[in-house]
């Protein structure tokens, strides 16, 4: 079952659990172009994670929609628009678990992000561009330039 079919089929059997979209993620991979949501439930959990551990700062943002994409950024402190992060990693699966995964780890160049707004604070908010080489998970010699925007609330608390 799809993680898409497996969410809407727990929706409908749940009808008290209702997620709202906080933001959404956009791509050019190929010719596709695709588009996620960044979701929050009732209880305010989202599908963005913010965690400080020690001197380093780790946004980790997942969205559904077009299959799936994982967004990671380490920052050595205080994440700020005009601090680049130590590491990102982006992975997207467009057609879901079934389909392959292209992942920007092994790719011979490392993803950009360019920050017009990164606030932690007030719950939070991303708005930025990105560009990354992804290669097939399956097929490492299979690779493409996907450019990218992220828009979206961070759901901190």
């Amino acid at each position: 079952m799809s993680k898409r079919l497996f969410l809407t089929v727990c929706l409908m059997a749940s009808p008290a659990f209702a997620l709202d979209s906080i933001g959404t993620v956009t791509a050019r991979l190929g010719p596709s172009e695709l588009s996620w949501n960044v979701l929050r439930t009732e209880d305010g959990t989202a599908m963005v994670q913010v965690n400080d551990i020690g001197p380093l700062t780790m946004i980790d943002l997942h969205a559904t929609g077009d299959g799936d994409v994982y967004v990671g950024l380490v920052f050595q402190g205080d994440p700020a628009a005009d601090v680049p992060p130590a590491g990102i990693t982006i992975d997207m699966r467009p057609q879901g678990a079934a389909g392959p995964a292209w992942k920007s780890d092994g790719a011979a160049n490392a993803p950009q992000i360019r920050f017009e707004r990164l606030e932690l604070e007030g719950g939070g908010r991303m708005e930025a561009s990105f560009t990354a080489v992804l290669c097939q998970d399956d097929a490492r010699t299979s690779c493409e330039t996907v450019e990218g925007r992220i828009d979206t609330d961070l759901g901190v608390p």
